[in-house]
């Protein structure tokens, strides 16, 4: 008996010590990935604000006067009219992020690189749990996820970090509900609940696309969980469903009784349903083969980047990448899940409710830990071809990394984001003329004039902002007669550039710039410009 009781207490203690150093090993593996994304990020920190950063944090004082908090927190903001007034989540981040560093892009940056690090940790522990301990896949697709280049427009631009904000708690509500109802306790197990309800709600109130995370956390019950008691789950989902749901509800219902910040409402890609859903089929098409061969990145896609993808290659590959993702589904729980998170990440942007921008490297943030699961899953079965997978995923690795490190420096400062963007894709008036502004603010102001043309041309002289951009390079170079004229064409379009101060509080202009402004606003109201002789006096 003693030896019987002596051999299972060996037994137990060596189990124990081998959960222990699995423990560790995992540990120190999740510490290793979070490290690679935190380096391989760590030129950003020296980064300026760029695009919507620039409105939110130094146009706007909202993240900056701790009295907005009990809006942000309570949701009345979404009755504001701020910049991301229907993303309180986003603004409860800013604003922490405000309370510690002001106006200094270094602390803001450094949010989004641990944020980033964090969900690539994460989700190498995830896959981990998932593929029951095959550590090797685990972490070289925790590494796809943290190398791949179309990540870097969320973590380096301060503004998007919506986009990691809607993943971390996506994770974080997985992790819960992995171990809801795995040990008996009420108390305890409504406590995960909660945390569960908690996450996905503060992710849906990030941004909209974390309406994938009910769908995400009903995938994983329907593959992992669905023959334990129903009752306690049911009861989970449909309070997840009902956190998401309501503020979805308030979100698209509750909104400024008038605002001077959104003039104009999202449109429509096509003219109707059909014609949209051929122009996102294209989209799709060219998103699918980015994740695979990352080529073209632009901060502003258009018409011109998808001229090669005609609407047949286009429905070859969608069809193709979707019978992919339905046969491995079948082949496995992971493979199945990747795919639930990829179209539910996907769906919500793509277009079928009308979006400001219908294409965005930072919408495939959701999707790309998706690809993560599947490309795992791929790397754990994959047999006696695993050395040879294994080193191509590597390889591939070590090649997104170069990438994502020179896409860094496009996303340093406006001149450098503008300048590529507008090398991508040259028609864009959004990048020509953000160009020009940067340009101005450099003192070049001969190449400004010259990319506020373009960018007129390519709204056949119709865009306000551009013609009073011109007007001031044109009056740097002391050309006042024409500055006059084109900065009157600018308040012909839109009356507000006669009051600059009216664009700073609407967010179109920033005040060094209005200030700008102001003169030549100044100037042609007055009676006669001041660089001209006065008509003759009748006297």
């Amino acid at each position: 008996m003693d030896g019987t009781t002596d051999r299972t207490n060996w037994q137990s203690g060596m189990r124990r010590a081998g959960h222990a150093l699995a423990g560790n090993r995992r540990a120190a593996l999740a510490l290793a990935i979070a490290a690679f994304a935190w380096v391989l990020y760590a030129r950003t920190l020296t980064a300026d604000f760029v695009w919507d950063a620039r409105a939110k944090v130094l146009g706007s004082n909202f993240i900056h006067n701790p009295a907005n908090l009990p809006d942000v927190l309570t949701g009345r903001v979404l009755t504001r009219d701020v910049l991301d007034n229907n993303r309180p989540g986003n603004l409860l981040s800013l604003m922490i992020d405000a309370a510690l560093w002001g106006k200094n892009p270094v602390g803001y940056h450094a949010t989004n690189v641990t944020l980033h690090a964090a969900i690539c940790a994460m989700l190498f522990l995830l896959l981990v749990r998932l593929l029951n301990g095959s550590e090797g896949a685990a972490a070289l697709a925790a590494l796809v996820f943290a190398a791949h280049p179309l990540n870097c427009e969320p973590v380096s631009e301060v503004s998007y970090r919506e986009d990691l904000l809607v993943l971390a708690s996506i994770l974080v509500a997985l992790f819960a509900a992995m171990e809801f109802m795995r040990k008996p306790g009420g108390g305890r197990n409504f406590l995960l609940g909660a945390v569960c309800c908690v996450a996905l709600l503060f992710g849906v109130s990030a941004k909209e696309n974390g309406v994938a995370g009910p769908v995400v956390l009903a995938a994983y019950w329907l593959l992992w969980r669905r023959k334990e008691a129903q009752r306690p789950w049911g009861l989970l989902m449909a309070f997840a469903v009902l956190a998401v749901g309501g503020f979805l509800l308030a979100r698209f219902t509750l909104r400024p009784a008038h605002s001077i910040i959104f003039t104009e409402p999202a449109r429509r890609l096509g003219r109707n349903l059909g014609e949209t859903l051929f122009i996102q089929t294209r989209i799709w098409a060219m998103e699918f083969t980015q994740i695979i061969a990352p080529h073209s990145l632009c901060a502003d896609y258009g018409p011109y980047l998808l001229r090669t993808m005609t609407l047949g290659m286009a429905s070859v590959i969608v069809a193709l990448v979707m019978a992919g993702q339905l046969f491995l589904a079948w082949r496995g729980r992971v493979f199945a899940l990747g795919a639930v998170v990829f179209w539910a990440g996907l769906l919500p942007v793509a277009n079928l409710v009308p979006l400001y921008r219908p294409m965005a490297d930072r919408f495939l943030y959701v999707p790309m830990a998706g690809v993560a699961m599947i490309v795992a899953q791929g790397l754990a079965i994959s047999g006696k071809w695993r050395p040879a997978a294994c080193g191509i995923a590597g390889l591939w690795i070590c090649w997104a990394a170069i990438l994502t490190f020179q896409r860094e420096a496009v996303w340093h400062n406006s001149l450098t984001l503008w300048q590529a963007t507008a090398a991508e894709n040259p028609y864009s008036n959004t990048a020509q003329n953000n160009l020009g502004w940067a340009l101005l603010k450099a003192d070049r102001n001969p190449e400004a004039a010259a990319a506020f043309r373009s960018a007129l041309r390519l709204v056949l002289q119709k865009d306000a902002d551009s013609w009073a951009g011109l007007a001031l390079a044109t009056d740097a170079a002391g050309f006042h007669a024409e500055a006059d004229t084109d900065y009157r064409r600018a308040i012909g379009l839109d009356a507000r550039y006669a009051h600059p101060g009216e664009l700073v509080r609407a967010l179109v202009t920033e005040p060094a710039d209005a200030a700008k402004l102001e003169v030549l606003a100044r100037r042609v109201h007055a009676p006669f410009s001041l660089h001209r002789t006065p008509p003759p006096s009748n006297q």
